[in-house]
This record gives structure tokens, C-alpha cells and sequence, in this order.
């Protein structure tokens, strides 16, 4: 029982740590005010992590590689935690490969989480004060699906059409 509540506890907290950091990639990658509240709560809860990573690597252009790679070390710092505790040890290119899936798997988890918050706030408080942070953020994956699927009787279904692509994908992800 002691070795499910670890791994329980080491999959929130990673999958927590490394959704806030793929939050931080998404963020400046369509180039979010940094004075907006959304950006400020995450860069408040990874700076200490992409902070010193910084020191070593040069960020380039939009996408900010340092949040990557800090997300994709606290993966595999997670995966080979949970592998270390369940007492079965793998070689260290089986785990790198579990830690990629593991961390898309986490990214499209943040995907489903931010739609379905911006669908819950878009029906119940469109105008909650972080609702245009969650539209910005979705705008670039909602835009291509509004094209092709436009609202149906004043309702937009293109963040249930996003909803049903991101389970998909975790579906063949989880497969491999």
C-alpha cells in the first residue's frame, strides 16, 4: 500500500510541476502580457526551477526551450522515481522513452484541463477575470476547428471538438 500512495503522490506532484511548465512553454509561445495574473501564477510557481536553468542554457526565439527541458527532467526524474520504489529498474533508453510519453501525455493533459476551465467559465462567468487569458491561450488550437466547424445555433462546439482530438491522442500515446 505504501508503494501505490508514493507513486499516487510522485505522479500529482509531477504531473502538477510539469503542467505548470508546459503551461510556461504555451504561454510565451503566443506571447501572453507578462502582467497579466495568469502568467504571473505560473512563472511565480517554475521560476525557481527555469531560473537556474537559464544560467545555462541561452533562450531562443518564442518557444522557450528551458521550460522544456525542465519539464522533460522533472518526467524523468518522476518516471524514475515511480520505476525505483515499484523495485523494477529498465535501461536508461527505455526510460527516456517513458518519460517523452509520460510528459506528452501531461501536456495534452493541460490542453484538456484549460478547455475544459475556459468551457466551464465561458457558460457560468464569461467575464471572470481570467477568462481572456484562457481564450488567448486556446485561440490558436480553437481557430483551424472554428473554420471548418462553425457555432451550430450560437453554440461553439469546436472546444468539444479539441476535448475529443487531445483523448485520442492520449489513447494512442497510452498505447505505445
Amino acid at each position: 500500500m505504501f508503494i501505490d500512495i508514493a507513486r499516487f503522490l510522485l505522479d500529482v506532484l509531477g504531473s502538477l510541476l510539469v503542467g505548470l511548465l508546459i503551461l510556461r512553454v504555451w504561454i510565451f509561445a503566443i506571447g501572453m502580457p507578462g502582467r497579466n495574473p495568469v502568467v504571473q501564477f505560473v512563472v511565480a510557481l517554475t521560476s525557481w526551477l527555469v531560473r537556474p536553468l537559464h544560467r545555462m542554457f541561452t533562450p531562443r526565439g518564442r518557444i522557450d526551450w528551458v521550460s522544456i527541458a525542465a519539464a522533460f527532467l522533472v518526467t524523468l526524474l518522476v518516471v524514475a522515481l515511480i520505476q525505483l520504489i515499484s523495485g523494477t529498474e529498465f535501461p536508461l533508453d527505455v526510460v527516456l522513452l517513458a518519460a517523452l510519453r509520460q510528459l506528452i501525455l501531461w501536456g495534452l493533459n493541460v490542453v484538456v484541463w484549460v478547455t475544459i476551465i475556459y468551457a466551464i467559465v465561458s457558460w457560468v462567468n464569461p467575464h471572470a477575470p481570467f477568462a481572456p487569458a484562457l481564450g488567448m491561450l486556446l485561440r490558436p488550437l480553437l481557430r483551424p476547428i472554428q473554420r471548418v466547424l462553425p457555432p451550430v445555433g450560437g453554440f461553439d462546439l469546436s472546444p468539444l471538438v479539441l476535448l475529443l482530438a487531445a483523448y485520442v491522442v492520449q489513447m494512442i500515446i497510452a498505447r505505445i
